[in-house]
């Protein structure tokens, strides 16, 4: 298993490059992060439905006010849109340069006093208080911190009674998929300090059961998994119609046939932390 310090190090390499950007490239609110999901030239477009489902979850109680984590935020595209909308954000990392990547973006978006980021390993939290945040919201990253000892539980502390936890990811019910993407990864030669070696699913979710209730799946994308071919394609008109098809035929089938949900490939999960 990699260590924390090599999975730091790879997404570090990731961020560096995107430091250099000016300041209206960085700049980020509702209507640049729409404009994203709707351009297909964007990497955000091909995720789009995900991405909206996860900002729909997201908004289910009202933002202003909110005291609110971005845990594993990368870029923290939706802990600035939050911020934006009035939340109060800690942006989270294992990677610094995430976290000076995510600060330089609050200050091109206008929230820098709505916004404050830590790098820290996922397993010590104790920079934080117990109950310190009212929501807590992981794109593509719990599955990252589930190996590391102690981090559902520091996940867990951190959190209010009563509080939300939205997770964006992808979705391991469907064996099938499951091969086809160990096959991408090895065609690729994706690194191992990808950290990608864990995928969500329901085994997983049996983790978190011990602090969090009302746990909810929205599954995703079952034959518009297909997506991951199209990439590079969706600029054309006829790979966009193909994807459309394909999501209106899931719309049909899962419908149709509710079963099939868990072998959809991208997941948006909602939780409430336990009361003590």
């Amino acid at each position: 298993m990699i260590t924390a310090a090599q999975e730091r190090d790879f997404y570090d390499a990731q961020y560096r490059q995107f430091l250099a950007l000016p300041d209206h490239a960085l700049r980020l609110d509702r209507a640049v992060l729409e404009g994203n999901l709707a351009d297909p030239a964007n990497p955000f477009f091909e995720r789009r439905l995900l991405y909206r489902a996860s900002m729909r979850a997201l908004e289910a109680e009202p933002l202003p006010g909110k005291r609110v984590l971005d845990y594993g935020c990368g870029p923290a595209d939706f802990g600035l849109w939050m911020a934006t909308e009035g939340a109060e954000v800690t942006l989270l990392d294992l990677s610094p340069l995430a976290i000076e990547l995510g600060l330089k973006r609050a200050k091109a978006s206008g929230v820098t006093r709505r916004v404050k980021g830590i790098a820290a390993d996922a397993s010590k939290l104790d920079m934080f208080a117990d109950g310190a945040f009212d929501l807590v919201f992981a794109c593509a990253s719990l599955h990252h911190t589930l190996k590391y000892p102690g981090a559902r539980e520091e996940l867990a502390r951190v959190m209010r009674p009563g509080a939300r936890l939205v997770l964006c990811e992808t979705w391991g019910g469907s064996p099938l998929l499951n091969l086809a993407r160990k096959w991408r990864a090895s065609a690729e030669g994706e690194q191992e300090e990808q950290g990608e070696d864990i995928i969500l699913s329901r085994e997983e979710l049996k983790l978190l059961a011990p602090h969090f209730d009302e746990i909810e799946v929205e599954h995703l994308n079952l034959l518009a998994m297909g997506k991951r071919l199209l990439r590079g394609r969706l600029t054309r008109p006829a790979g966009r119609r193909l994807l459309g098809a394909l999501e209106a035929a899931d719309r049909f089938i899962l419908a149709a046939i509710p079963a099939l949900r868990n072998w959809c490939g991208e997941a948006v999960i909602t939780a409430r932390r336990r009361s003590q």
